[in-house]
């Protein structure tokens, strides 16, 4: 679990708003510099970035030398330029979908770089994340199309109308190839066993100046809750950023924790988000309020999310069985298991790459029941 991962700590402090712990925490990172596959440690969890940033903000008598300082300085400004190519591709498409109509709410990555971090360059992201109203999902298909963004191979229909019905996100490249885009119609983690629906978030969705335009972003309460139940998806991969990431919203952002609390009630996400702030108080005590923690920790799970809580092998499995029994009417898992295990010839054939034919793909599903948590 990366929570306990031993650098956690000093990337915490990286994020620190006093600066002599900012500082501290480059004065002991700086000599690990040349250890053998530090380096390579620093870009898999995609601090680099923010350990040169803060080291450049203190005199170089107070930081003292710095081991391989021209590779940090040259990762850092492909950082930047990465940064800029990826803020101008998140402009030309929301001015796209702005221009028929469709609404997006940034998610994760796109809007916390701005919300949380000093410099947002330092805050990489791989793709972007859009929230769509479900009513303007083709719209948005058949816009894109029109425009040259490509579908993502894994996000083709494995049935006519199947992931308008049972799904809740797909995926495109931009013309560029420099970023993809994953539109959600609402957010699920953990086999869709967890939900936030759009509504609610559009409901209390507020505007931000980011850029000099406006953007749609979630509420500070749905989005601590957003960061929480994705960390708690891949709680055994999560990289650390992810937790500074969490970290930086708990100290950061104004949080009703009366709203925050009725709407985890009313959508039963008591059990991740207890997990995920104990973890987070094992490293910053006191970072969640006692009584919250207390009243998250008086939720009692039924059986099979105990089973889900656990972590243990087949725990997704059982999620994703939950989430069926619990959203999809009864009448409709003929359709849904069919899509799931016996998709159309044209989805093996496009992601022949990952599984290569149909015995391949049922290997596949087999193989992610079995081995993911």
């Amino acid at each position: 679990m990366n929570f306990d991962h031993p650098l956690v700590p000093l990337a915490l402090d990286l994020g620190s708003e006093d600066p002599g712990v900012r500082l501290q925490a480059v004065k002991r990172l700086i000599p690990r510099l040349p250890d053998p596959g530090f380096l390579e440690t620093l870009r898999e969890h995609r601090l680099i970035y923010l350990l040169y940033r803060t080291m450049t903000q203190f005199p170089r008598k107070e930081v003292g030398e710095v081991p391989l300082l021209e590779e940090l300085r040259r990762e850092y400004l492909a950082g930047v330029r990465l940064y800029n190519i990826q803020e101008k591709e998140t402009r030309i498409l929301a001015e796209l979908l702005a221009g028929v109509g469709v609404e997006v709410i940034l998610l994760k990555g796109g809007d916390i770089r701005h919300r949380l971090y000093d410099d947002p360059a330092c805050r990489p992201m791989s793709d972007l994340d859009v929230l769509i109203s479900p009513a303007d999902l083709e719209k948005v298909r058949t816009v894109l199309k029109g425009e040259g963004y490509t579908l993502k191979p894994w996000d083709l229909e494995p049935q006519p109308g199947f992931i308008s019905r049972f799904d809740n996100d797909i995926a495109f490249a931009t013309p560029s190839q420099n970023l993809d885009i994953d539109f959600h119609w609402g957010l699920h983690e953990v086999g869709s066993y967890y939900r936030l629906p759009y509504a609610t978030l559009r409901a209390r969705a507020t505007v931000r100046d980011q850029q000099g335009y406006a953007v749609l972003v979630l509420t500070p309460e749905h989005l601590l809750m957003h960061l929480c139940l994705h960390t708690f998806d891949e709680l055994e991969t999560a990289g650390i950023l992810k937790i500074l990431d969490l970290d930086l919203a708990l100290r950061r952002l104004p949080l009703d924790w009366d709203l925050f609390l009725a709407d985890a009630a009313t959508f039963h996400l008591q059990g991740p988000l207890s997990r995920i702030f104990r973890e987070m108080e094992k490293l910053r005590p006191q970072a969640v309020p006692a009584g919250v923690m207390e009243r998250l920790a008086a939720y009692t799970p039924d059986w099979s999310e105990k089973l889900i809580l656990r972590r243990e092998a087949m725990s997704l499995l059982v999620a994703s069985l939950a989430a069926l029994w619990r959203y999809v009417p009864i009448r409709a898992w003929p359709a849904f298991l069919k899509g799931k295990l016996w998709p159309d010839a044209d989805y093996i054939k496009a992601n022949a790459w990952e599984f290569g034919n149909r015995a391949g793909y049922l290997r596949h599903l087999l193989r992610r029941a079995r081995d993911e948590t």
